[in-house]
């Protein structure tokens, strides 16, 4: 296994290859850690990609995907080393004003208003 995996996930991984699908509750007392933790943990594991639930809504059982292995040992690309020399930070550029702002536009073109007059009064 990778190091990628903190220990918790990395037990909760091995109790699931060891034994085959298991419940929030087991995985609760494998941990010794409150139901809530526990399905934290095994969600953040299905969002790996690493265990798919197999159960029900209400009854939810957790098994390890095939080839879940090549999604933990899958390592990232090392940053990429410091340039010599620093780049100076960019200038902010406006863009030119094309013409009258919308809010502008607005304030001048009252034909709006008396849309919202008739509609926006209406009561049923």
């Amino acid at each position: 296994m990778s190091n990628r995996l903190k220990p918790k996930q990395k037990a909760i991984v091995d109790f699931i290859e060891a034994n085959g699908p298991a419940t929030p509750r087991q995985i609760r007392k494998l941990l010794g850690c409150d139901i809530r933790e526990a399905y934290d943990r095994l969600k953040r594991l299905r969002m790996a990609g690493i265990v798919k639930n197999i159960g029900k809504p209400k009854h939810p059982e957790y098994q390890l995907l095939q080839r879940w292995q090549e999604k933990i040992t899958r390592t990232r690309s090392a940053p990429a080393a410091p340039a010599a020399k620093a780049k100076p930070p960019a200038e902010a550029v406006q863009p030119a004003p094309s013409g009258p702002s919308i809010a502008d536009v607005c304030r001048q073109n009252w034909q709006g208003y008396e849309i919202h007059k008739i509609f926006g009064s209406a009561r049923a």
